[in-house]
């Protein structure tokens, strides 16, 4: 409460006449009106019901910490916080610092659809981003169209939440279509194939089974076939999978899952002496599987990836990613897709804050997002992006290696190397 002081000396007004005093009152009860209506607008800058307040906004993640996928989901949530704890201790964004709210969905549906309804009206975010189950987009796709907190920054993509286009949702992570068509061309280039004949190894999902419909896809335009092998997400034996493999003699193989899927099928191609080329989804590009599969394994092994593992070259974002997990102690943990990709959707995501100026709610941030924007992360991955009619995401790629003898990533050309693939 603001208190004045009493003058002790006589004032001109107490000398005047009740008429003169009129017009003087007057004007003091405007500017007390005025001084009320800023105080007003002030306080009417926070969207409680939108997750904003004075001083802090609040962003919602949903992702898997604790199941089976935990081991890449939870390193894109590191590198997401890594980003806004960058930004709030540069002082935030407009006067308020990000508060990251990260639900455990633990990669289950009725886990995530909780964790959802919790983030839209219990604890109220202005986005989210995440959503690493594609079987929760599927089953959540048509209330998240439907409803008023976007999805900025997916962390898989699925037709069911993403087509047709909408201002609700923008993909964060590379695309299953784009990563097939860039894995089976260079595959197909590099080892001049004809007729190539692949197969697709993949956990049972709608992520799993859309991607292999995606490189069957590419496969057929080059006048190939690809065979669908699946395994459960939690499998620790995958022998019958690898004898199927043996009975296809595939030119190559693409792999789609967690770290274990693509540790077990190429610890197993090994011990049965096979050398078959391999190569990961985006997801499945980390030096803790490398290290698991160990050199004689991972030799036939790589992954194709729309983002640049930390510390693998000197582009201004790299530097930057790079410093920063250093100074916090994520040296190791820089290297890992997931923690690019985590920090570039927190990238997307504080870019998008600052244009909201300091009267941000969810429906200006949808608003907003509809126009189109562009996310230029110096070189970490080629800009993506985004148009009212187009919300796919990144969606030019290239493949990565590991140097076991350098302990780090190699990659196989340039991002432009691969633009031709998917046009």
């Amino acid at each position: 409460m603001t208190t004045y002081a009493i003058s002790q000396q006589p004032s001109p007004i107490t000398r005047l006449t009740m008429r003169q005093r009129a017009p003087v009152l007057a004007a003091k009860l405007v500017m007390a009106a005025a001084a009320g209506l800023l105080a007003l607008g002030s306080h009417a800058q926070e969207s409680p019901q939108d997750g904003v307040y004075k001083d802090r906004i609040d962003w919602g993640l949903l992702m898997d910490l604790s199941g089976p996928t935990s081991a890449s989901q939870g390193v894109w949530v590191n590198g997401f916080q890594d980003y806004m704890r960058k930004i709030n201790e540069a002082g935030g964004i407009n006067g308020r610092k990000i508060n990251v709210l990260a639900e455990d969905n633990r990669f289950n549906a009725a886990t995530d659809k909780i964790a959802f309804e919790k983030l839209v009206g219990q604890t109220p975010v202005i986005a989210i981003s995440g959503m690493g189950s594609s079987g929760s987009q599927v089953g959540l796709a048509p209330t998240i169209k439907a409803g008023k907190v976007p999805i900025v920054g997916t962390y898989t993509a699925t037709k069911a939440l993403s087509e047709p286009v909408t201002p609700m949702v923008y993909n964060g992570f590379c695309g299953y279509q784009q990563m097939a068509q860039a894995g089976v061309g260079y595959y197909v280039d590099n080892l001049k194939l004809k007729a190539p004949k692949v197969v697709t190894v993949a956990i049972e999902s709608a992520g799993g089974k859309e991607y292999h419909d995606y490189v069957a896809e590419a496969v057929a335009k080059l006048g190939g076939t690809a065979t669908h092998i699946t395994m459960k997400v939690t499998a620790v034996d995958v022998t019958p999978q690898v004898l199927e493999i043996m009975a296809q003699k595939p030119d190559f193989i693409t792999i789609y899952g967690v770290s274990n899927t693509a540790i077990l099928t190429m610890k197993a191609l090994q011990q049965y002496g096979l050398k078959t080329p391999a190569f990961g989804i985006t997801y499945l590009g980390a030096p803790a599987i490398f290290s698991a599969m160990g050199e004689q394994a991972g030799a036939n092994y790589n992954f194709i990836s729309c983002f640049t593992p930390g510390g693998s070259d000197q582009s201004a974002g790299n530097r930057e990613l790079s410093a920063y997990a250093d100074k916090i102690g994520r040296s190791a943990m820089k290297e890992d897709i997931n923690y690019v990709s985590g920090w570039i959707t927190g990238q997307m995501a504080a870019e998008a804050l600052v244009k909201l100026g300091n009267a941000p709610t969810r429906a200006k941030l949808v608003d907003l997002l509809s126009k189109g924007f562009t996310v230029d992360s110096k070189g970490l991955a080629a800009p993506i992006v985004y148009t009212p009619t187009n919300n796919t995401g990144p969606v030019v790629f290239k493949l990565f290696g590991y140097d076991y003898a350098a302990k780090k990533f190699k990659a196989y050309g340039d991002f432009a190397d691969y633009a031709k693939y998917t046009r």
